[in-house]
């Protein structure tokens, strides 16, 4: 019964790469991190926006779960690095904290277009919260036509409609992003240039659990047979 119990050769190489792809992922969304907290410091300090509020104060609870869900994905690599015999409790760890990672990220996105609503520019280009536009703290009107630089044009969402990746549109320059002054903008150019292997690791947990899921059958059917023939020598 031991015998049956371990894992096949082509069980061992899928979970192998489902082990090489988690952690790659995580990398992924470290330096995606490293990046938007980067490139948020900079759209910070270009507009005049400070402490509460500043985008990167309005995302940090975002940022923190990403970097929580970094955490699991090698989690789950080092779970099936130290198993002898990965079941499919590793393969659907896999795919729930990968799941996680994808709506972690499409969180962070969408957290950065709430920020942009958030906001209108005064005459001096800075941001200034919409609240503070009404209760009169700021001195300075919103400029017209400043709600622009909010949505991308009709022109651009048609060019891009049919390059939509995991995380929005994929396989755009990073001047494209740039044109729109935005968080949002900063967020999608971040995601762009930094994440990546979901596609991949999705895949792999598919293959994984091909493998694993006739293993499984096959060790349940060698147990039940195990079982009659005791039973059988017993009678």
């Amino acid at each position: 019964m031991e015998e049956a119990s371990d894992p096949s050769p082509a069980t061992k190489q899928e979970f192998s790469k489902l082990k090489i792809l988690l952690v790659m992922a995580a990398n992924s969304i470290t330096q995606c991190l490293k990046t938007l907290k980067r490139d948020l410091g900079k759209y910070d300090r270009r507009h005049g926006a400070y402490f509460r509020q500043s985008s990167h104060f309005f995302l940090r609870s975002d940022i923190r779960v990403a970097k929580g869900i970094a955490r699991d994905l090698r989690y789950v690599a080092k779970r099936i690095s130290t198993s002898k015999s990965p079941t499919m409790s590793e393969v659907n760890a896999a795919r729930t904290s990968t799941n996680a990672a994808i709506d972690a990220m499409n969180d962070l996105k969408q957290s950065g277009r709430i920020y942009d609503q958030n906001q209108v520019r005064d005459s001096s280009g800075s941001l200034t919260s919409i609240i503070d536009d009404i209760m009169g703290v700021n001195g300075s009107k919103p400029m017209k036509g400043g709600e622009q630089v909010l949505e991308r044009s009709d022109d651009e969402r048609k060019m891009n409609k049919s390059k939509r990746g995991l995380f929005g549109h994929k396989g755009i320059g990073r001047d494209i992003f740039k044109a729109a002054d935005t968080v949002e903008a900063v967020m999608a150019s971040a995601l762009h240039e930094s994440l990546s292997g979901f596609s991949a690791l999705k895949e792999q947990i598919a293959a994984t659990e091909k493998v694993v899921l006739p293993s499984f059958a096959t060790r349940a059917k060698e147990a039940v047979v195990s079982i009659v023939s005791k039973l059988a020598g017993d009678v």
